[in-house]
């Protein structure tokens, strides 16, 4: 999804879920911004919505899409695997063994084999001593950064950060008030100058994208180390538009960078280039 989408005001973000006349007249204030969304419907109107369009056929790099073969530019499919034979048959197998849903919860009933066995692989592959997976990666980073903060605690916010980052900030500093710094984009020394203006017994974390979605630039990991070493504040990395492109094996930013062993926890999705669904986390065992 393109990464100014989650910039626009809900009115146009929900619009083509939403039938303008329901709401013409409603007796709800709550949905009068609904029927307001003139905007959204004039693009329609012009032909030049970009969002919510159809794609009937997917063939590697093509895809039929209003009644016509394209290229495919604007996927995460960065590995073509979503079409590979092997990985094709790899799911028709574990559907015709434990069907088309979990059917419960990790901690009930939905936890399977094929679930500790990929925890096990990718912790191996990642270098570190445990795995976690999640329903979808957007829920990776709400799950990791959310629990790890409390009341009085730091999280420091490269201001590029993905939306779910964003997202998951938001909801560490309502539910236990944590206190939310948001540095200026791949700039180690204003990371440095806001820790240096912080409490040292104060519990701090830095989080931030590997690869940046909007521009596709690397962070610069190895000032952003150096300045999180200096200050004992451990750094979180989202490799979601890493993963599976840069780093020895495709191990991501950390492995680009030669800082493995530095980076203690690192988390990822599966929708990128891993053709599937869902996201991981890889750090301590303690941590996961």
């Amino acid at each position: 999804m393109p990464y100014f989408y989650y910039n626009l005001p809900p009115t146009i973000m929900y619009s083509n879920l939403l039938d303008k006349r329901r709401f013409k007249k409603t007796a709800f204030p709550i949905f009068e911004k609904c029927s307001n969304a003139d905007k959204a419907y004039e693009l329609k109107a012009n032909g030049i919505w970009p969002y919510f369009k159809t794609i009937y056929e997917t063939n590697g790099p093509e895809v039929k899409m209003d009644g016509k073969t394209v290229l495919m530019a604007g996927s995460n499919n960065y590995l073509g695997l979503t079409g590979h034979a092997y990985v094709k048959e790899a799911a028709i197998k574990a559907i015709e063994k434990y069907g088309t849903s979990c059917s419960g919860s990790r901690f009930l009933t939905g936890t399977i084999d094929l679930h500790n066995q990929l925890e096990e692989k990718l912790a191996h592959f990642m270098h570190k001593e445990s795995c976690l997976l999640f329903s979808t990666g957007y829920q990776t980073s709400q799950g990791v950064l959310q629990p790890l903060v409390g009341r009085g605690d730091y999280i420091l916010s490269d201001r590029d950060n993905h939306a779910s980052i964003v997202s998951a900030n938001l909801m560490a500093k309502g539910l236990t008030n944590t206190n939310i710094i948001r540095y200026k984009h791949n700039a180690a020394e204003d990371v440095e100058k806001r820790l240096s203006q912080l409490p040292t017994e104060a519990a701090k974390l830095i989080v931030t994208d590997g690869v940046f979605s909007g521009s596709g630039c690397i962070v610069d990991l190895q000032n952003l180390y150096n300045v999180a070493n200096k200050y004992n504040t451990p750094i979180l990395l989202d490799d979601a538009h890493a993963f599976g492109v840069i780093g020895k094996g495709g191990r991501g930013t950390a492995s680009h960078f030669g800082l493995d062993n530095e980076i203690p926890i690192t988390f990822c999705t599966f929708s990128k280039s891993l053709a599937s669904i869902g996201g991981f986390v890889v750090g301590e065992k303690k941590a996961n």
